[in-house]
């Protein structure tokens, strides 16, 4: 059982460095693609044809909204299963501590496989605020500038500018809204589908006196 168990840890904890390569790599593919836009976008401004600028822009942002928005859910599920491996990760640090008995005080990390507890073990305070601070979060609330740009260059060529302006601030605030409840709202149904069996509030804690 303690091979089996160790075994399933290494690849969790393999697992859990796959998960973040994958978010680093998409976050890098989405920033650079914006970047790369903005500057095309620059270059024609240069240009001072309007109808060329908005144009492109009309082209460009949408595509950049799209790209931005899947980002944004793959991170969210590479996030999730990061979460989900910590959980599992914990239940198998239980077993270990369950086996060093009195010689458990040694282990920092506890065994608590609830949300709480996985969070802990991370250093982070559970909070509605902590998706603000992920990578999701970040990438969720330049997209939201993307999708509010783009709002604003459409509302640009047929309202005056004031209003563009306050219309595509309101789409940036509705689209990070939605960002912010889906990623939530996915993250608690995933997490908490799984019932712990050493929560946090009520385990006893092996090893510690």
């Amino acid at each position: 059982m303690l091979t089996a168990l160790t075994t399933e840890h290494f690849t969790l904890q393999s697992t859990r460095a796959a998960t973040i390569t994958e978010s680093l790599g998409r976050s890098t593919i989405y920033l650079g693609s914006l970047s790369a836009s903005l500057v095309a976008l620059a270059l024609i401004a240069q240009g001072e044809r309007t109808l060329d600028l908005r144009f492109s822009a009309l082209v460009i942002l949408p595509a950049l909204v799209f790209l931005g928005t899947a980002t944004f859910v793959r991170i969210l599920e590479t996030g999730i299963e990061d979460a989900i491996c910590a959980q599992a990760i914990n239940r198998i640090r239980h077993y270990y501590l369950e086996l060093a008995g009195e010689h458990g005080r040694y282990f920092l990390l506890r065994g608590h496989d609830d949300m709480e507890g996985t969070l802990a073990n991370m250093g982070i305070i559970a909070s509605p605020w902590r998706p603000f601070f992920s990578v999701a979060g970040v990438v969720g609330m330049i997209n939201s500038m993307v999708a509010g740009a783009l709002a604003g260059v459409a509302l640009d060529a047929l309202a005056p500018r004031p209003i563009a302006l306050i219309g595509a601030l309101v789409v940036v605030a509705i689209a990070f809204a939605m960002h912010y409840r889906f990623g939530y709202q996915r993250f608690l149904r995933a997490l908490g589908s799984i019932e712990p069996i050493f929560p946090t509030e009520n385990a006893t804690e092996p090893g510690r006196s």
